[in-house]
Parts: C-alpha cells; structure tokens; sequence
C-alpha cells in the first residue's frame, strides 16, 4: 500500500487544522480527505485529531507524526518545484535491483510511493549481492537496494533503512532448543538452513551474540531468504532472518524466537558515481530516500 497521499493528507490537515480547508488546499474532496485520515489512524493504531465544532484539534500521535515525516515532504515538494519546469527530463523508466525479500516486504511501500507521482516508471531486478552490484557496475540498472557496505571507490550510497536479525525456529524444534541455555555448542546439536556455504546473517548473529562460529549441520542450502523462512517452519533445523520476514510468523505461532535481539544490519541505496547528474536518477533517489527507514518505524 502507498501512504503517500494519507501522510500528504496529514500534514496538510496538521498544519491549517481543518479537514475542510485541507482538502480545498490539496484539490481533493472533504470525503476523500476524511478516508485518508482515517486509513492512517488505523494504520497507527491511534487517534491522530479531535473532531471539534470548528477544525480539529492534533492529539500528541499526530504532534509526533508530525515532526518525524512533515519535513520530508517539504523536501518533496521543493523536489517536485525544482523539476517542474524540466518534466521532460523525467519522464522514463528507472532500473532499480535489489533482494528479493526486502522488495517484496519492505521497499514495495517506497517504490508505491515513488511511483505515485507518475513521473518515471520503475522495472525491478531482484538478485543476490554479487548480481545486484554486477549489475550497477555494468549500468542495467541505475540504484541499486543492498543489505551490503557498498565500495566506496566504485559507488556513492546513503543508509536507506535497517533490519534487526533474529534467531528462529518451529515450535516443535525451539521447544527441545529451549530445554537448554541457548548457546553456539548447543545449537550445534541442531541442523541449520542457509542462503549459502558462508552461512550469511546466521554468521553475524553468532559472532555477535555468542563470540564464535556456527558449528551445526547445514541441512539445506537456498539463496532466497523466503524459502529459509518456508522450510524453518515446516520443521527443517532453526535459521536467521531478518525482522520483516519473521516477525508476523511469531506472532502467528508459527516460528519461535530464540535467544536476545541479533544484530543489526543497515540497508543501503546505491548508485554509481556521477549518476545523480541524471535528472530521473535523482528524482528517483530523492524520493524513495524521503520514505527511509520504514522497517525500523513499523518495529
């Protein structure tokens, strides 16, 4: 789902205090405005505005709302001014690559969003690190999405978001992993699923959180973290996913969390060196950055 038009919404009716007045500022209908306010206060789970007589009044959500995205869209908007005159310019297609699983739970939202405008399309290219950066280097795609510190000689890059590893498990196997202290020798007893031989995040959270080496069997190997996610809860070993991919399956019962809090990972946007002279690059970049971090807000 794109939040772009609620959360443009929001500000406008944060800012003249009146749904009416905001509504007439954005050119949209009163109830169309309303229904955008109220798909937000669901989404937040909290009352954003007090109905009164005359305008509404900003509840302390909507105060915090407020501060942490209203100066993202002033950038947007001094963004969309500055290319106006040069609409031509923008009008194309943008090549963006990035992992299967954060495209497919986390950067749909931002890419809906950049989408929104109508000024560029967007084809996607999903693969892992050594595909998405051979094809940034070979010019197929112009940004780039990575879980991985970029090379600085080669690419320029900004945090786009982050993730936070968590280790995880059936019930049926977390229950016999749970009859002991969790620990690098313990988990050794059990059979582990990774996306390779170099037993990527499962690597970082033991080095992090129990200082050594994963020592289990690896029972399968698949480069897509989705499918990890599939065979841990069909009762395959334990594994580590980011916290996008498991964290709905836990609360649903149907993966168990073990342990503390893992690591946490930054995701980068990426892009070549001088690519931003490209108008539709860095329209593209401007704006999917201005919709950073929405794995960390929705923990």
């Amino acid at each position: 789902m794109s939040y772009f038009a609620q959360l443009r919404t929001f500000v406008e009716v944060y800012r003249s205090g009146s749904i009416s007045r905001a509504a007439n500022n954005l050119n949209v209908s009163q109830p169309s405005a309303t229904s955008h306010i109220q798909s937000l206060e669901t989404m937040v789970g909290q009352p954003l505005f007090i109905r009164k007589a005359r305008g509404v009044v900003a509840t302390p959500t909507a105060h915090d709302l407020a501060q942490q995205v209203s100066h993202h869209f002033d950038a947007i908007e001094r963004k969309i001014a500055s290319v106006r005159g040069r609409g031509n310019e923008l009008q194309g297609t943008i090549n963006i690559a990035g992992p299967a699983e954060y495209i497919s739970y986390v950067a749909s939202a931002q890419l809906a969003n950049l989408l929104q405008a109508g000024q560029v399309r967007a084809n996607i290219h999903l693969g892992n690190r050594a595909k998405i950066y051979q094809m940034l280097s070979n010019g197929d795609v112009e940004l780039a999405i990575s879980a991985s510190v970029p090379d600085s000689s080669q690419f320029d890059y900004q945090i786009l978001d982050r993730e936070s590893l968590t280790l995880v498990a059936n019930p049926f196997t977390a229950k016999q992993i749970l009859n002991n202290e969790i620990s690098a020798e313990h988990l050794s007893c059990f059979p582990v699923v990774s996306y390779d031989t170099n037993l990527p995040l499962i690597r970082e959270y033991f080095a992090q959180t129990f200082n050594a080496q994963c020592q289990s069997e690896i029972a399968a190997l698949c480069p897509d973290i989705r499918a990890l996610k599939g065979l841990v809860k069909a009762g395959l070993g334990y594994t580590v996913l980011p916290d996008y991919l498991c964290d709905d399956a836990i609360k649903a019962n149907h993966l168990v969390k073990l342990g503390i809090d893992g690591p946490e990972n930054l995701i980068y946007l990426v892009w070549r060196k001088g690519a931003l002279s490209n108008p539709r690059v860095e329209y593209a970049q401007d704006i999917l950055l201005a919709f950073s971090n929405i794995n960390q807000r929705n923990r």
